[in-house]
């Protein structure tokens, strides 16, 4: 058994980290956040140590979206994402599998077989590394999902889903939550849920479906809110206090494995560790 399960099962309860790319943006770097793993490494580490203080049990590299189609030296930026992201022996660090970006059909032009190898390439760049966890998230269409869970699932290691829906319940590409269930029980992936998405206000009904639906672990990874457009950028406002009031609620209901998405800091994990860990 890989510890990060081992850990789940002892405890009950896994905290996740938050966002990153808002983070790394706060200390001054612009651009795709992949990049800021070769080019300013020390930022990437800086944003990991935040949130291994604020009480994370699971450290995400930096790899969302660091994809062959995308960059020629993506091996590269992947290992040196994991090597930011391991500075501590008392978290497991979690390989980051995004959406491609690519319309698979027949949406779009790109077949399920290059979406596979895009994954597969970037796994294998992980593979010797010390990631011990690969979670698959932030996924609109589940037939891209269930192509990176299943590149995933080759290399042993634990696999946590999760995908991103509308208000009403589907994907942009018009999954829903049942179907999600579905397609990860048949596969048998070690938790599944929700992220991105609305702030934890949003994710109440959600949740009820999840715990109605499957057994399995529910992971939640709200933002920060809902969004507010300042100076053409997204800026979340949802203090860290009333997050963590929010997740501690989801938590009593029965969510085992808790973090944030975008906006969401090292504060907002750090409340909410304290918020849904027994007195």
């Amino acid at each position: 058994m890989h510890d990060i399960m081992k850990k789940l099962r002892e405890r009950g309860t896994l905290f996740i980290d938050g966002g990153f790319g808002t983070e790394i943006h706060k200390l001054g770097f612009v651009g795709d956040p992949a990049l800021a793993n070769l080019h300013n490494p020390e930022k990437v580490t800086e944003v990991h140590r935040a949130y291994i203080a604020a009480g994370a049990d699971i450290i995400t590299a930096n790899t969302f979206g660091a994809y062959r189609h995308k960059y020629d030296n993506y091996a590269e930026m992947v290992k040196a994402a994991v090597a930011c992201a391991a500075i501590s022996e008392n978290v497991t660090v979690a390989l980051d599998l995004g959406p491609t970006g690519l319309q698979l059909e027949p949406y779009g032009d790109t077949t399920a077989q290059e979406v596979s190898a895009i994954f597969a390439s970037t796994i294998h760049a992980a593979v010797g590394t010390s990631i011990g966890l690969i979670i698959v998230e932030t996924m609109m269409d589940i037939n891209e999902l269930e192509l990176a869970v299943c590149e995933a699932q080759l290399t042993g290691l634990p696999v946590f889903a999760t995908m991103t829906f509308n208000a009403n319940g589907r994907t942009m590409y018009g999954a829903s939550i049942l179907d999600m269930v579905e397609l990860l029980e048949r596969h048998e992936v070690d938790a599944i849920g929700i992220n991105c998405s609305e702030g934890p206000q949003g994710f109440a009904e959600f949740v009820l479906q999840l715990l109605a639906a499957t057994k399995l672990p529910i992971i939640i990874q709200p933002n920060a809110g809902l969004p507010q457009m300042v100076d053409d950028k997204p800026t979340y406002n949802m203090p860290p206090t009333e997050y963590a009031a929010l997740m501690a609620d989801m938590h009593k209901q029965g969510v085992a494995i808790l973090g944030g998405c975008c906006g969401t800091t090292p504060a907002h994990i750090s409340e909410m560790v304290k918020a849904c860990k027994p007195v």
